[in-house]
């Protein structure tokens, strides 16, 4: 399991890693940015597991539209698999 008081330091780590290993421009890292940081203040202190981010996603459809739901879905999906492939996660 992965706990909420890494999750700062991780979201940093893969901003950075978005940037200089997958050159996004710099747009993209501030809408990574935003999204990572909504999630992380969304329910503090939490692990980082499929029912945080699905009660993530439970809000995300009560407060947003559509297509900027999706965004952030996918911007969390692919953080997940950063974390993954660096052996942060299960």
């Amino acid at each position: 399991m992965y706990i909420m008081m890494n999750l700062h330091k991780e979201i940093t780590q893969y901003l950075s890693f978005c940037s200089l290993q997958k050159a996004l421009s710099k747009h993209t890292i501030k809408a990574y940015r935003i999204d990572l940081t909504q999630f992380e203040k969304h329910k503090p202190n939490i692990a980082f597991n499929r029912e945080a981010i699905n009660s993530y996603i439970e809000y995300l459809h009560t407060s947003f539209k559509p297509k900027t739901v999706r965004r952030k879905i996918a911007t969390l999906k692919a953080f997940a698999h950063y974390l993954y492939y660096h052996d942060k996660i299960d």
